[in-house]
């Protein structure tokens, strides 16, 4: 039987694979996450009053993705560009857009990781886990910073408009935010939102997180579904400490300390370890020692423990990448379900270089990818790239792509991301920190010329006179 030949577009889709490996990797990856059918059918699992007339969901979300990556600069432009197809007017576009359920966002990043992770399974890109038999998650909150106050309501405010507050959750080994819990209130506090906290919990998890969420109906909610955390201790925690402190050895920080303390909530006990750490040197806050609390089994050692809190830095750092890499914090969105979908969106961008990074990692190893290869230059260069085919191609050409096992695509990106240049993507570590001298020359002028003072011949400095006293 006679091989069928190639059609255009899959001629097109293998030269684009060869020639830039590095964008068909994340178109790849793009594909597989913004699927048009497997979107519009997130929207109408989750939607509760919202409904599809005109404009559909995925029409929504391919516009926020061209301004999360910068590929446009606002909404509108990301309209303009589109001449016109999105199905309705501008204004119908904006009023679903301020529409959005929080729900059909969360939904969004949960798709992005579930098929993320399951790629990085099936090529080997995921990280060793930090402890074996646990699977590490990281929970942290996201006070979106304030937005412009374009909405009529905010024209007089002179305080900064906050539109709203996500939670996030970071799976360590696939170094990916698996969840986000979205809340429309900008001054909620983290606390508030403890049921949803509590829904994400599974047995065989560890949740690792900061004194925020030190509250007994947390630590009692992980235990009953059979999970464990190691979260710091709250001064305001009600507990017993019981029997010695026992000395643990050092760590690079401190001396390790270790003893049992004892919580009550809805009439159960239970004793957790208390993990101390007496630093060297006082945190910027002045503290002096650190008191992690920990339901994980005696076996796992003290020191280990305080070496998995201080991997929680790993949420703070994802949310630095998402910032450097994309733009999560949209400032003209001030509608809250706007600016959450904006952060939701943003953040499948950002599972989707991570998977890319993990299909790196299953070819050059953990280490190589750790120390070489910079996430920045991969959002940098496949920026554009990444729609390069766009004019030659149509829709239905991306289809096999989106319709590969996870097994399939998993071997598709290995194969093709190998072929990335290291040299391409690689990370330039800057040297420490000059320290910034105080500002004390020029104090009397309105302004210098930089020219002038690289060239030397700037006129002197003038010294201030005292003022004569009556």
């Amino acid at each position: 039987m006679e091989a069928q030949p190639q059609t255009l577009g899959e001629i097109l889709l293998e030269r684009f694979a060869r020639k830039n490996p590095l964008a068909a990797s994340l178109r790849l990856i793009f594909e597989r996450f913004f699927d048009p059918a497997a979107i519009n059918a997130l929207f109408e699992t989750h939607r509760d009053q919202q409904y599809t007339r005109r404009i559909l969901f995925t029409t929504i979300v391919e516009v926020m993705l061209a301004v999360v990556t910068r590929k446009s600069s606002s909404v509108h432009a990301a309209l303009q560009a589109r001449k016109g197809s999105i199905g309705a007017s501008i204004t119908a576009f904006y009023n679903k857009l301020n529409g959005t359920e929080t729900t059909a966002a969360e939904a969004l990043v949960r798709h992005s990781y579930e098929r993320g992770e399951s790629m990085l399974v099936a090529m080997g890109g995921l990280r060793p886990a930090p402890q074996p038999g646990w699977r590490m998650r990281v929970l942290d909150g996201n006070h979106l910073p304030a937005t412009e106050r374009r909405l009529e309501v905010l024209w007089g405010v002179a305080a900064g408009p906050l539109p709203g507050l996500a939670l996030a959750v970071f799976d360590m080994a696939a170094s990916m935010i698996s969840d986000v819990i979205l809340c429309e209130d900008g001054h909620a506090q983290e606390r508030s939102l403890t049921a949803r906290i509590l829904d994400l919990v599974v047995a065989g998890d560890c949740w690792v997180a900061d004194r925020n969420f030190c509250t007994l109906a947390i630590l009692f909610g992980i235990l009953e579904k059979e999970a464990a955390f190691i979260i710091r201790q709250h001064a305001s925690l009600p507990g017993e400490l019981v029997g010695l402190r026992v000395a643990r050895g050092r760590c690079a920080t401190g001396a390790i300390f270790e003893q049992k303390f004892k919580i009550a909530h809805d009439g159960e006990t239970r004793v957790t370890r208390r993990i101390t750490l007496e630093l060297d040197i006082p945190t910027r806050d002045g503290e002096t020692a650190i008191h992690i609390l920990t339901s994980l089994p005696d076996e796992i050692l003290a020191a280990t423990i305080a070496l998995l809190y201080s991997k929680r830095w790993t949420i703070e750092t994802a949310f630095a990448d998402l910032a450097k890499w994309l733009h999560s914090e949209i400032a003209p969105l001030g509608y809250p379900r706007a600016a959450l979908l904006g952060f939701s969106v943003a953040t499948m961008a950002y599972n989707a270089i991570t998977t890319l990074l993990g299909a790196m990692r299953a070819t050059h190893g953990d280490e190589v990818v750790r120390e070489r290869v910079s996430g920045y230059y991969i959002a940098e260069y496949g920026r554009e790239a990444v729609g390069g085919v766009d004019d030659m191609t149509e829709p239905e050409d991306w289809g096999p792509w989106q319709r590969m096992t996870p097994t399939a695509a998993a071997a598709l990106l290995k194969a093709i991301a190998a072929r990335i240049s290291l040299d391409l993507v690689r990370k330039h570590k800057r040297g420490p920190k000059k320290p910034v001298p105080k500002r004390t020359r020029y104090k009397n002028e309105p302004h210098v010329s930089t020219s002038k003072m690289l060239k030397g011949t700037s006129k002197p400095d003038r010294k201030r006179t005292p003022s004569k006293t009556r």
